[in-house]
This record gives C-alpha cells, structure tokens and sequence, in this order.
C-alpha cells in the first residue's frame, strides 16, 4: 500500500448545472491558489516537477498535474486535478511521505476550502501527519487550514 491522500469530486459532468458553474470557479482559484503553493514550496528547497517527475508543473485550463522530481528518488504518484472529471470521481495521490507530499496535502485543504462539499478528502495520515502541508498552506495564504474532515 503506502502513504496515500484520497480524493472524492461530486461534481464530475453528471452533477447539477449548479455544482458544475461551482467548479467551474472554484477550479480557476484552486489553480492559481495550487501555483503560489508551489512557489512557496520551491522557495523551501522542495523541488516540484511536472506528472513524470521532470520539468515544471503543469498547469492548464483544463486540468494540473505536479509531483516530486526524480532525482534522489523524490518523486511517487502524480497529482492530477481535474477542472470538471469526466468520469471517476475518485482519485488518489500515493506520496509515500517524499518532500512533495507537503505541497498535495496543502492543494487539498485549499481545495477542499475553495468547493466546499463538492470535495471530501481523506488520508492515511493523520492530522499531525500534514503539519509540513499545513506549515505551507500557512505561509502562502497567512491563515490556519481547517481540518479537512
């Protein structure tokens, strides 16, 4: 198995107009929210990659993709996020605990602050698992995250 964040989206293309045009905005701040938290992240010293674990992350209108880098074995799972999923609305991002998982986990409260209960998360860690996650939320948006349960 391994250290895994788990994602639920209720607002796949089935969903309600409304849900959806919800969405719609929330993921044009997610995306933008999900930039500053890697240049955040950067500025630490944690190396965020595109999905491959090489080159930048990758943002779009779409859909962004990011993950650890390669080099000395920091990179596990890609993160994919969606603008509206087409179809599986569950999704998961194994990290394995490697130094990228502070920025998943901080994407994931934002998330989960932008679409509200579009969004359920859970873990296999706990709380004080996501303090790097929380750390780094905080010194990007210079608040605490509430908990994303």
């Amino acid at each position: 198995m391994g250290y895994t964040h788990y994602w639920n989206r209720h607002d796949h293309t089935g969903a309600t107009t409304h849900a959806r045009a919800h969405a719609r905005e929330a993921y044009g701040r997610l995306v933008l929210d999900a930039q500053r938290i890697c240049r955040q992240a950067m500025e630490n010293g944690i190396v965020i990659c595109g999905g491959d674990g090489e080159g930048e992350p990758e943002f779009t209108e779409g859909y962004f993709a990011l993950n650890g880098t390669i080099l000395n074995d920091e990179w596990h799972e890609s993160m994919v996020w969606e603008a509206i999923p087409s179809e599986g609305v569950f999704t998961f991002c194994k990290t394995a605990y490697k130094p990228y998982d502070a920025v998943v986990t901080a994407i994931l409260l934002r998330a989960k602050y932008h679409y509200g209960e579009l969004v359920s998360v859970r873990s296999d860690g706990t709380w004080d698992e996501w303090l790097a996650g929380r750390e780094l939320y905080r010194q990007v948006f210079s608040e605490t995250a509430l908990p994303y349960e």
